[in-house]
């Protein structure tokens, strides 16, 4: 954890990971390596998944057959969205969420913080959702120096790939939230893995993931 993909053999080992232990996988292999980062960290107790439309996160805890409430929100979804068994999906803002404080164990919010967030109101909620003791994981798309996406737009929004700063400063503001990183930062670059030849969803835009793990003291 708290480190960046470095190349396509990740994903492959990720994915090839998922598939034979009979989890879920994305239909976009890319999304597996976060996924896969953070599986091993959840255990019993209540997960929200932040930004759930099109994740795997909590069918996976599913599978895992972990004990304890399983919800995921998103705006995305409609009003009368169904909920697969075992999962509870609330339509809603991750950043002004219904849930009452201190519910759940563990959060994730996995490629979603390059997509309009507002850093410093996502880490008031993220603290506010968590019991003493809670994990947040986050994930998201990364480059040093920032690639240039003001004119783009994925699944309606802005797109905001992070750069070095964008990091040190939603890290800053987890922490004045009373949410540390579990380890320092592993800031060593390799490839631009999502790239052209390989899941970038546009032409010329390469970048990595980053994948953080933090616990509310």
């Amino acid at each position: 954890m708290n480190k960046f993909l470095r190349s396509r053999s990740e994903i492959d080992h990720a994915t090839k990971f998922l598939e034979d232990n009979g989890y879920v996988t994305s239909g976009l292999s890319c999304k597996n390596w976060d996924v896969y980062e953070c599986l091993p960290y959840l255990k019993d107790g209540n997960i929200l998944d932040m930004g759930s439309s099109g994740s795997i996160i909590l069918e996976n805890a599913v599978k895992k057959k972990l004990v304890g409430m399983k919800c995921g929100i998103d705006l995305a979804y409609p009003e009368d969205v169904v909920s697969p068994p075992g999962i509870n999906l609330t339509k809603g803002d991750l950043m002004n969420t219904p849930f009452p404080d201190g519910l759940f164990n563990f959060i994730t919010v996995l490629s979603v913080v390059e997509h309009q967030i507002d850093f410093e109101k996502l880490a008031k909620e993220c603290s506010r959702l968590l019991a003493k003791g809670g994990e947040l994981f986050l994930s998201g798309d990364f480059w040093n120096p920032k690639p240039d996406t003001t004119k783009m737009r994925l699944y309606s929004l802005e797109w905001n790939i992070l750069d070095q700063a964008d990091l040190l400063l939603l890290i800053q503001l987890l922490h004045h939230y009373g949410l540390d990183l579990t380890t320092p930062i592993d800031w060593t670059l390799q490839d631009a893995v999502i790239n052209d030849a390989y899941c970038s969803p546009a032409p010329g835009v390469a970048y990595t993931f980053f994948v953080l793990h933090f616990i509310k003291k």
